[in-house]
């Protein structure tokens, strides 16, 4: 599987070719995704779903700037099972792609 987990051709196309702000994009991404993505999994232990609903929703954009398409409906699925409080059994295994997959896409990044 040789295939990229992420994207950055829409942060490019919005670069205009400034390489300096896609690893600026880039950067930021690595800077704040991995906190949000430790406060979901920590709300779901403490059953706080508001908290999952809030974070995932704060994701969302930095999830699909980044061109993870495999987290797409992940990561909304994520926000509205908590946000309705529906299938919330889910939630663990769900978590577990979305940072598995986080996972890879920082040690990836933070290669380039």
């Amino acid at each position: 599987m040789n295939e990229k987990i992420y994207d950055l051709s829409q942060i490019e196309a919005i670069s205009a070719g400034n390489s300096e702000f896609v690893t600026k994009m880039v950067n930021m991404f690595l800077d704040t995704t991995p906190d949000l993505e430790a406060h979901i999994g920590e709300s779901i232990k403490t059953q706080q779903w508001n908290e999952v609903g809030l974070t995932a929703h704060k994701i969302k954009p930095s999830i699909d700037l980044m061109g993870i398409k495999s987290l797409h409906d992940v990561i909304r699925n994520i926000e509205r099972s908590s946000k309705e409080e529906k299938n919330l059994d889910e939630l663990p295994g769900l978590y577990a792609t979305l940072s598995e997959t986080l996972n890879l896409v920082f040690a990836d990044l933070r290669r380039i």
